[in-house]
């Protein structure tokens, strides 16, 4: 069983798991990166769709742990195979941010430009989100024990807490996209561009240390 103490009224635990989730995402990560990149180059419907797709997995994750999937959920974060993919996927973000980080011209008005595939958008969230060992680790720690506890509350605060756990999130991704969707209007091109190449470099730095990991302990684990 998890460490993490919390408290036995519906109430603090409720405020716990929204303070502690809030907390966790306000950490920059790759789930950070992703959403920032997206929303800094306008691509704010992609950005929502990427978090929506996080967030669906959230909720998945809950249900299975409070269906008693504690053990299976451990297996599967442990699967080098979980950590190579979503490597690939930081790797394919950092390179097309990279590609497209051109300095832009202030000719005419600005076109808002979306992003196309909401379905492409959700799946890179699962991935992204999926391939982040510190997303297992915490969701069969901290996670499990905030659904054990809510669990004594029965349904209302099983439902309770799931709301405090994703509100925590959303409270943080909704006011930062919409900060920096419209800050970017104010950057001057070649800050824009500085700032949409910096994180790209970061998201191959990443993805590429992730792709290490998940290889080495693969060839460990098997040859």
């Amino acid at each position: 069983m998890p460490s993490l103490t919390v408290p036995l009224s519906l109430p603090a635990l409720v405020a716990s798991g929204f303070l502690v989730s809030l907390a966790t995402v306000a950490i920059p990560g790759p789930i950070t990166l992703v959403a920032s990149r997206l929303a800094l180059a306008r691509h704010m419907s992609a950005a929502i769709w990427f978090l929506v797709g996080v967030t669906a997995l959230d909720v998945a994750l809950f249900t299975a742990l409070a269906g008693g999937a504690a053990p299976f959920l451990r297996r599967i974060g442990a699967l080098p195979v979980v950590e190579i993919v979503g490597g690939i996927a930081l790797v394919w973000g950092g390179l097309s941010s990279l590609r497209d980080a051109k300095p832009r011209r202030e000719i005419g008005p600005k076109v808002d430009i979306e992003g196309r595939s909401g379905a492409g958008s959700f799946l890179l969230g699962l991935v992204v989100a999926g391939g982040n060992p510190h997303y297992w680790i915490w969701w069969v720690t901290a996670g499990l024990a905030f659904v054990e506890a809510a669990r004594a509350h029965g349904a209302p605060g099983l439902a309770w807490m799931l709301a405090a756990l994703v509100g925590g999130v959303v409270c943080w991704y909704v006011p930062l996209l919409w900060a920096m969707h419209h800050g970017s209007s104010l950057l001057t091109p070649r800050a824009e561009h500085l700032v949409t190449r910096g994180m790209g470099i970061a998201l191959l730095l990443l993805g590429i240390g992730l792709v290490a990991l998940g290889s080495w302990r693969f060839g460990v684990a098997h040859f």
